[in-house]
């Protein structure tokens, strides 16, 4: 899913990551405009527009003899939808509106008389007895439709929708066959800052939203619910007075793309081991010994100069024919005299035993920076402490659960505001690792939080190891480029892009960690766009 604004590039001028926008900050765009003279019936007829384009597209290049339901709220976007079947209709369609209610805004009134006088079929079911509604029980519709335009609740959208709109939502479930549905700025009954979906919502193959993408269609839960990402350019970005708003953003936000991978540069020619940092992984146990390898062997192919392993003494010799680049200690050993090291990795398969986070203490150093995974977090859940700024966490939301003293539910209801609690509490950065990530940190410029979201990645992953190849790819990443959000949605990216490429390569199911490992490269390559995506990417 790719935003097609609102973006940011390099030196060069290359798309490295770009913004998403609050509900809240999108209205403050739209009022600026609106302020400087940009009529709001023109934005509306700009959105509609644009919606009609994309339908347009999914019906095959052609309105002509389509029959497509308008399903049409009381707000803005209702409007929008009201506007987009007139333009539908213009293009030879055949639209019927059905609204929930009467129009409740200017602009939205308007467009309904438009749509009216031009003799559009316009059912108010907020005017119908239940057992009149068109989608009644045991409803079944008259004919085929060739699809659903969903313009029922917009990005204002808060709490679980109402009887008439829930039933609405519902409706193209109750079609014959297969028919095309798009959403208008957000899937109705999904929250566009969280993505938390408390009641009945639409299912879309299309979102068009509108200037910039919002945070919600990536966090729901409910990713395929969104369907493909559109982002509509409806004439905001062409206003002199929306630009420099970084200040007043309710939310400092941004998605990577696989350029984000231009960010790792190449090696001098007189580059040296000591040059890509020592990373020391504390990791291991009798009968995990697989995870400190697999975090080993990340940091290996991520460019670690010099990568040491500390563990206990009876997994050495393991480890030692698992990874052979790396060295190994026994932990007994090197609490006494801690080995010098630029990174600290600690959690990988190291169990919570008694003594492990004593251990944990005396490896760490505040004034270095250190990656804490797996278990690591979960006996920092038991020992609560401030961490500092040069330390990355990165719990799933089990673990962010239990460092949070929430369940996971509250931590995915909303993500953002989980990383944030995340990284007020332990004083660091926060990678909140799912199927899209929340990088989240504060920003040394301007000392707001800053989020980076990830959503390069493929269910191939979800299986054991993978997150230990993430902790080392990070190590390294946070040595060579600091503690920050950008090093770790780096860090995200590469490794999600390695999954993708595996995918393609080995299959979804049958990827396994090493081979994630291998992918490494060619992950870079094509972030670096030396070759083209793999197969399986769809943008």
């Amino acid at each position: 899913m790719i935003v097609r604004n609102r973006i940011q590039k390099d030196e060069s001028g290359v798309i490295i990551w770009k913004d998403l926008l609050t509900p809240q900050d999108m209205r403050k765009t739209e009022q600026k405009a609106f302020e400087a003279g940009m009529p709001s019936i023109l934005l509306m007829e700009h959105a509609a527009m644009k919606v009609v384009d994309v339908l347009e597209k999914e019906l095959g290049g052609d309105c002509a003899g389509k029959d497509v339901v308008f399903l049409c709220g009381t707000g803005n976007n209702g409007g929008d939808g009201l506007a987009a079947a007139r333009l539908f209709q213009m293009r030879g369609g055949w639209p019927e509106i059905w609204l929930s209610g009467d129009p409740k805004t200017p602009d939205a009134k308007t467009n309904l008389q438009m749509a009216l006088a031009c003799g559009i079929k316009v059912l108010n079911l907020a005017g119908l007895p239940r057992e009149e509604w068109p989608f009644s029980e045991g409803y079944s519709p008259d004919k085929r439709r060739d699809g659903y335009v969903d313009a029922l609740l917009g990005i204002g959208m808060k709490g679980e929708p109402d009887e008439i709109t829930s039933s609405m939502i519902l409706v193209p479930y109750h079609d014959f066959g297969d028919c095309t549905v798009i959403a208008v700025d957000v899937p109705s009954g999904m929250d566009a800052l969280t993505g938390d979906c408390p009641g009945t919502y639409m299912h879309a193959d299309v979102t068009v939203t509108f200037h910039a993408a919002k945070p919600g269609l990536y966090l729901s839960q409910d990713r395929e619910a969104v369907g493909r990402i559109e982002v509509a350019d409806i004439g905001l970005s062409a206003w002199d007075c929306i630009r420099g708003m970084d200040e007043e953003k309710e939310l400092d936000i941004q998605i990577t793309t696989p350029e984000h991978l231009m960010y790792l540069s190449p090696r001098a020619l007189d580059a040296h081991k000591g040059d890509f940092g020592r990373i020391l992984i504390y990791a291991g146990s009798m009968g995990m010994a697989g995870a400190a390898a697999m975090c080993a062997k990340a940091a290996i192919a991520a460019g670690a100069g010099l990568t040491t392993i500390c563990c206990p003494k009876e997994i050495i010799p393991i480890l030692q024919a698992l990874v052979p680049n790396a060295m190994c200690l026994d932990i007994e050993e090197a609490v006494k005299n801690p080995p010098a090291y630029d990174v600290l990795a600690v959690g990988c398969g190291l169990s919570q035993k008694e003594g492990v986070w004593g251990n944990i203490l005396k490896l760490y150093n505040p004034e270095k920076p250190s990656v804490w995974d797996a278990d690591a977090l979960n006996l920092l859940a038991k020992h609560p402490m401030k961490l500092g700024e040069n330390a990355v966490i990165t719990p799933h939301p089990g673990e962010a659960a239990r460092l949070l003293d929430m369940t996971p539910d509250q931590v995915l209801e909303d993500p953002i505001s989980s990383a944030r609690m995340l990284q007020e509490k332990y004083g660091c950065c926060v990678l909140l690792k799912g199927d899209v990530s929340i990088a989240c940190g504060i920003s040394r410029a301007t000392h707001r939080p800053r989020y980076e979201l990830n959503a390069l990645g493929t269910p191939a992953l979800a299986k054991g190891g993978s997150g230990d190849a993430l902790a080392g790819i990070l190590a390294v990443l946070v040595h060579l480029r600091g503690v920050h959000t950008g090093s770790v949605a780096l860090a995200s990216a590469w490794h999600g892009m390695a999954g993708i490429v595996g995918e393609s390569k080995f299959g979804q199911r049958e990827l396994t960690t090493l081979q994630l490992i291998d992918c490494l490269h060619e992950a870079e390559q094509w972030g670096k766009r030396e070759i083209p995506p793999p197969a399986c990417w769809k943008e």
